[in-house]
């Protein structure tokens, strides 16, 4: 049996498994047809796409990219899952990220979001903090 320690912080917390952090956030994911707040989604730097339950993306209204990812499970499956496009609220930023929907699917947003967003899970605290400021996309030089 694993123990799971929560702790509370702010608007944020996170869960301990052993050496293992994972973050969790309010945020609302918003398409065509409308919007759906999440008030403890987790956020998994170890998985690349946000993922999101297929109910959940017809209902706002996301928008289809017409791409499938091959995404291995936790149980070592893998399945053929389509990307969608959607606009995510979180930490006071908004963007759009890129989402994976399967059979089973659990909210869950991925390194993509945290990279679209300019953010980062510390990994000593669990903690989610700023890369970069709000709408800052590259350090362009000339």
């Amino acid at each position: 049996m694993l123990a799971l320690k929560l702790i509370w912080q702010e608007c944020y917390y996170h869960s301990t498994v052993g050496a293992m952090y994972t973050a969790f956030t309010k945020a609302s994911v918003k398409g065509e047809k409308g919007e759906k707040y999440f008030s403890g989604v987790s956020i998994d730097p170890s998985i690349f796409f946000t993922i999101l339950p297929a109910e959940i993306l017809f209902e706002v209204g996301a928008s289809s990219e017409s791409l499938k990812a091959k995404l291995e499970l936790e149980d070592g499956s893998t399945v053929e899952a389509p990307i969608y496009s959607v606009v995510v609220s979180a930490h006071g930023r908004e963007n759009v990220t890129l989402a994976a929907t399967y059979e089973g699917a659990l909210p869950v947003l991925g390194a993509k979001f945290l990279e679209d967003f300019g953010l980062k899970v510390d990994s000593e605290s669990g903690l989610v903090e700023p890369t970069r400021h709000p709408g800052f996309a590259y350090n362009f030089e000339r």
